[in-house]
This record gives structure tokens, C-alpha cells and sequence, in this order.
């Protein structure tokens, strides 16, 4: 298999658009959130709230019309996304 050679602006924009954060909401709502959980494949789920949840602020910067309650509906009303642990410290949320 051959290398891809890239220039350092070619991988910069690559990770901020495949992480949804290139300005423009690239997920939308409720459903939004489940397309970037797919996308990503989980998110840390750390529950402290010193100016927010760790999830909440993921989410937010990335899905148009975000509320918190809508991650907590497909969490634990949907039960479309599962909190588990990742290792002894971290918990994250990942598609049931």
C-alpha cells in the first residue's frame, strides 16, 4: 500500500470538519446527536458541572437547537445511547 502524504493544513481541516466544529452546525436536534455519536463512536460522559457537563458542551458546539434534555431523553426515555465505563476513570456515553 502506498503512503498519502498530506501538508499539516490538509489534516487540520480534515479532524475540525470530522469533528463538526468548522463553524456551521453540521448535525441538528435530537437526531443530530445520534448522527454524531456515530460518527465519533463515543463522547466522555463526566457528570461534574463546574460551567457545564463535559457532554452538554460537546453537544452544544455541535448540534444546531441543542438542549440539555434532549441528551437525557436518549439516555434514559430513548435509551438510544448507553453510559458505560470506559476504564476506572473516565465514563462515556456510546450507541446502544
Amino acid at each position: 500500500m502506498d503512503k498519502i502524504k498530506i501538508t499539516k493544513e490538509q489534516a487540520r481541516r480534515f479532524i475540525v470538519l470530522y469533528q463538526g466544529v468548522n463553524g456551521e452546525y453540521m448535525y441538528k436536534e435530537k437526531h443530530g446527536i445520534m448522527d454524531f455519536i456515530t460518527r465519533v463512536g463515543c463522547i466522555q460522559f463526566d457528570t461534574l458541572n463546574v460551567v457545564g457537563r463535559n457532554p452538554d458542551l460537546v453537544l452544544q458546539s455541535r448540534i444546531k437547537n441543542y438542549k440539555n434534555n434532549m441528551l437525557q431523553e436518549l439516555l434514559y426515555k430513548d435509551r438510544m445511547l448507553l453510559d458505560q465505563w470506559d476504564n476506572l476513570f473516565y465514563s462515556r456515553l456510546a450507541l446502544f
